[in-house]
């Protein structure tokens, strides 16, 4: 199974940061939605589970704070609820 990503980060070793994503339609027209719930996981380099936890939501816009242990490429998981549906965005980030 690939894994599609919505976006990639740098960062270096060391840094703690907020990483927002804003939840918008593919189409780019203006479709009216409220995000149920939302919430994260931090994938380590191995795949295992490092940091998880609730998203902040304002709007269509999603914010956590992160502090990767390790170097590697890290996945960042936003799992989210709109309307029945649940969707899962994933930002690679590269930790240096």
């Amino acid at each position: 199974m690939s894994v599609q990503y919505v976006a990639e980060l740098q960062i270096d070793h060391g840094e703690r940061l907020h990483v927002k994503s804003v939840v918008k339609p593919k189409c780019e027209h203006y479709l009216p939605f409220l995000i149920r719930s939302a919430r994260y996981e931090l994938l380590n380099p191995n795949g295992i589970v490092e940091a998880e936890g609730d998203c902040s939501i304002s709007d269509h816009e999603l914010d956590v704070l992160i502090e990767p242990q390790k170097t590697g490429t890290y996945r960042l998981k936003y799992i989210y609820e709109i309307a029945d549906e649940i969707w899962v965005d994933n930002v690679r980030i590269k930790v240096g």
